[in-house]
């Protein structure tokens, strides 16, 4: 019960994350499951878990996406989520991971300079959709990076929070059930993590609401600086 009540907890702050700031609440929930549970049975509640905080971003920000950035990143996402379930077995994770981490960090870094000192310039890796799409959903693939790496190219195109929100939880929904399909179809869900996913989905819920109102009262300024800012911590996370 112990472990439920401190699942349930953390399962609330991420739909926080998840519908106010949009990125970071996968790795960070994962990070906290892993406290509680087994590799295997954390990723396969988190694979049930991200279609429901993916549903429940989609619900808030109902066509407030850019429909053609939606489809072109989901189109090669798909194609990045499968290479990179498919590395898993033969890439060293840790060093991939630190790559990934520092090339995160890297970038949040420079995007969120930028931001404070009030330049407009559309950064390079803003400049391809294509490659951001297959880059955010190899990053998900192999180490649930997605939302770090489509953050940065969204932020990096200027968009508002609401339609940067809703273009990231298009796409990372769409991303998200690829990826359980996969799952399911490589053997790696089970019963338990199902039952476990289904008590944590009202929290997660709840968590969504708290995180919209939430965005609702403060200022963009200030959550697009969040953003970036939680890009760097979480590559900085990978990276160690």
């Amino acid at each position: 019960m112990e472990l439920i009540v401190l699942a349930a907890i953390a399962t609330v702050i991420a739909g926080i994350i998840r519908t106010s700031v949009g990125v970071g609440a996968g790795i960070g929930l994962t990070a906290s499951l892993l406290l509680l549970f087994n590799t295997q049975t954390t990723l396969a509640i988190m694979a049930f878990l991200q279609i429901v905080f993916g549903i429940s971003a989609l619900v808030h920000y109902w066509r407030k996406w850019e429909t053609a950035l939606v489809i072109q990143l989901l189109t090669t996402a798909i194609l990045g989520v499968g290479v990179g379930t498919a590395l898993i077995s033969v890439l060293p994770i840790d060093i991939v991971k630190r790559i990934l981490g520092f090339l995160i960090a890297a970038c949040g870094l420079i995007e969120l300079l930028k931001l404070w000192i009030g330049s407009e310039r559309v950064a390079i890796w803003a400049r391809n959709g294509w490659i951001v799409g297959f880059s955010g959903g190899l990053a998900g693939g192999l180490v649930n990076a997605s939302g770090a790496v489509l953050a940065l190219y969204l932020k990096g195109r200027g968009l508002t929070h609401g339609a940067y929100l809703g273009t990231l939880s298009a796409v990372v929904l769409g991303h998200d059930a690829f990826r359980l399909a996969l799952y399911w179809a490589l053997g790696l869900l089970s019963t338990s993590a199902f039952l476990i996913a289904a008590i944590l989905t009202p929290f997660a819920i709840i968590g969504g609401w708290m995180g919209v109102y939430l965005q609702s009262v403060v200022p963009e300024r200030t959550l697009s600086l969040i953003v970036l800012g939680l890009v760097v911590v979480l590559g900085i996370i990978l990276v160690l």
